[in-house]
């Protein structure tokens, strides 16, 4: 790679946005910063490729898949084996279950084959104890030119990326009011519960007489406040009708933050909040807030 021209590169780069099973997890920044690093192997014909420190691309020639299991291409996702790519198959390949009478329902065919286009491997780093005793490994089946993702490369991404969210939670919350006089080392014992969620607008946050389940540090949009008000209203008859309705008392605007009284006494909440536009925010949930 530290051969290639810019213009190359940006040629890799292309390519790699046309691969489902990277696009499907991975944003144009992270390929663009992964194709500097990407390099491609000759394998020759009955080699057994093990892809425990990368993700590969077959560029020509077809290989047998040997592991049952495939790793996710990023941490955090419900199930740590849940992405399965389209064009990886997975098959049990030992000497006991290649004899067994079960053989020939489960050794792959011509058609399962990985051809050319198709994914295997694992973008996550393995710690070296794990690896030795679980590998995923293809057999080649003829000459192969296959192009490989360093998994070291991704890694150095990922300590990117949260570094820089790090970074913009700790500046999100010392620009509300109450935590500018924090010390930092408390606001970083925040960030580490602190994630990000996203709400339409309209939507009721909060309703007058409830508890609230998170804190919010409120990034972009505003919310309306509302206090709830009963009242009467003069009917024609000359009767006079309870009425309840919620009157405008000022909104929470970017770089504020709400719910800390209501999470930690356990307090209902005086007012209702709901979103004036769409609104992200970084939120504590309470069971975390409780847990740590």
């Amino acid at each position: 790679p530290i051969h290639r021209t810019p213009y190359e590169h940006k040629t890799v780069w292309k390519f790699l946005k046309t691969i489902p099973d990277l696009t499907f997890q991975l944003n144009d920044k992270h390929l663009k910063t992964l194709s500097k690093t990407v390099f491609s192997e000759t394998w020759l014909k009955g080699s057994t490729v093990v892809a425990n420190d990368g993700f590969y691309v077959i560029l020509k020639g077809l290989a047998r898949p040997q592991t049952n299991v495939y790793k996710n291409l990023i941490e955090g996702s419900d199930s740590p084996d849940s992405f399965i790519p389209q064009s990886f198959h997975s098959f049990i390949w030992s000497e006991e279950f290649k004899n067994s009478t079960l053989a020939e329902m489960y050794l792959p065919s011509y058609d399962s084959m990985l051809s050319k286009w198709s994914t295997f491997g694992t973008l996550e780093v393995i710690p070296q104890i794990e690896s030795e005793t679980q590998m995923f490994s293809v057999v080649t089946e003829d000459d192969c030119e296959i192009l490989k993702i360093p998994a070291k490369g991704y890694a150095k991404i990922k300590e990117e990326k949260i570094k820089l969210e790090n970074m913009q939670k700790l500046k999100l919350i010392r620009m509300c009011p109450y935590y500018e006089e924090w010390p930092t080392l408390s606001i970083y014992e925040l960030i580490a519960l602190l994630k990000w969620k996203k709400f339409p607008p309209g939507h009721v946050i909060v309703e007058s007489g409830n508890i609230i389940s998170f804190v919010g540090y409120i990034n972009s949009g505003c919310c309306n406040i509302y206090r709830s008000i009963i009242g009467f209203v003069k009917l024609r008859s000359n009767k006079v009708k309870r009425s309840q309705k919620l009157v405008y008392m000022g909104k929470l605007k970017e770089k504020e933050s709400f719910g800390e009284i209501s999470v930690l006494l356990q307090v209902p909440f005086t007012c209702t909040i709901i979103t004036k536009k769409e609104v992200e925010m970084a939120v504590i949930e309470d069971k975390d807030l409780f847990d740590a």
